[in-house]
Parts: C-alpha cells; structure tokens; sequence
C-alpha cells in the first residue's frame, strides 16, 4: 500500500510539471505576440507622426502641394502697404518698384525658417525681377532687428530686412515663415505659412512677372 501512495504521489508530481511547462510555453508565445503587436503599432505610428510633421512643414513635392494659405490674406486682394527701416542699413524698406515681390515673414529662432532660408537666397539671384523683402515679426521670443540682421547674413540673402512686429498683425501671420508672392501691384499671387516646395515659389514667381 505503501508503495502504491509514494508511486502515485510521483505520478501527480510529474504531471503537475508537465502541465507548468506548456502554460509556460503558451504565456511566453502571448508575451512574443503582444510584443510584436506592440512593435509594429510603434513603427506605424511613428511613420503617421512623420508623415504629418513632414506634410505641416510644407514637405512633398509640387504636384501634390496644397498652399496653407487659411486665413492669409486672399489671392488677388492688394496687401497693406508699410515702411520699415532696414537692418543692414541703406534707408527705408517699402513695397513696390519691382515687377514681383516675394514677402517673407520669419522668426530668426525658427527651423522651418532656416530650412527655406537658403532657398530664398538661390531665388533672390535666379529672378532679375523679383524684390525679396525679410520681415522679422516675433516680438515675444528674443527677436530684435540684430537677430534679423545676423539672420539674412548667415543665409547670404541680400535683400532688404526689417524689424517690424506690428505687420503680423496686418499680415494675419499666424506661424513661421510665412510667405506672400506679389505682382507689381502689390496684388497677392500666391501666400502659404510653413515650408513649401522651391517649385511653388518658382511658379509663383513666374505668374506674378508675367
């Protein structure tokens, strides 16, 4: 009798093992799967999150560019005209006396700024007849006209700057840069805030010479 108890003692023991090694198996095949899910949810995520702060910068090629021109002042419409003094010196900045203007409102501290900043320089050279004006209009982070001034010398853009916070305002500048092309009436050819494809100035540009 002795020996029949130790045997099926043994028997219950072998089989409690056994059946903690296939819940082992079946929890860790669980772990592997959430982990997986969790993996592939990230990276999608983190391709949707680039993909939106690629397409809000302004990113993307011409063809499918969609200006971000919402609440800007509309095409067609004559801007308010201004005067401001130009940072690098040489007088008053005004609009007007070209055949085209490209009007660039810019915080100095902005990457986005920085981003298209050399793209405007190659612009400035490649339009005989483009006028290109820098506005720097963030009167709230550190901006000041010598922050303008070391601004436009970094990015070798040669055109006048100025100062003026209070053209924001006028501007309906809501965010960084923000861009309006003009014709030679000062009419509005084309205005975007954020980055935009070079292609979308040039066409710009173009429509406004013509």
């Amino acid at each position: 009798m002795a020996r029949n108890t130790l045997s099926n003692k043994g028997s219950k023991k072998k089989s409690g093992r056994k059946i903690g090694d296939e819940e082992l198996k079946a929890a860790s095949g669980s772990n592997r799967t959430l982990i997986l899910a969790l993996v592939g949810f990230t990276v999608v995520a983190v391709a949707v999150i680039g993909g939106l702060a690629f397409m809000n910068a302004g990113g993307g090629d011409a063809e499918n560019f969609t200006a971000n021109d919402q609440g800007l002042i509309p095409t067609g419409e004559t801007v308010p005209e201004f005067s401001g003094e130009n940072v690098n010196g040489g007088g008053n900045v005004s609009l007007g006396g070209g055949d085209a203007t490209m009007l660039v409102f810019f915080a100095s501290w902005c990457p986005h700024c920085q981003n298209e900043a050399p793209v405007i320089s190659e612009l400035e050279e490649q339009y005989e007849g483009l006028d290109v004006v820098m506005a720097g209009v963030d009167g709230d982070q550190g901006d000041e006209p010598e922050a303008v001034r070391r601004f436009v010398e970094t990015y070798d853009i040669e055109s006048p700057a100025i100062y003026q916070p209070e053209l924001g305002g006028e501007y309906n500048v809501s965010g960084y840069p923000t861009v309006y092309v003009l014709n030679g009436e000062n009419e509005v050819v084309g205005a975007h805030s954020g980055e935009a494809p070079r292609e979308v100035f040039e066409s710009w540009i173009e429509d406004a010479l013509a």
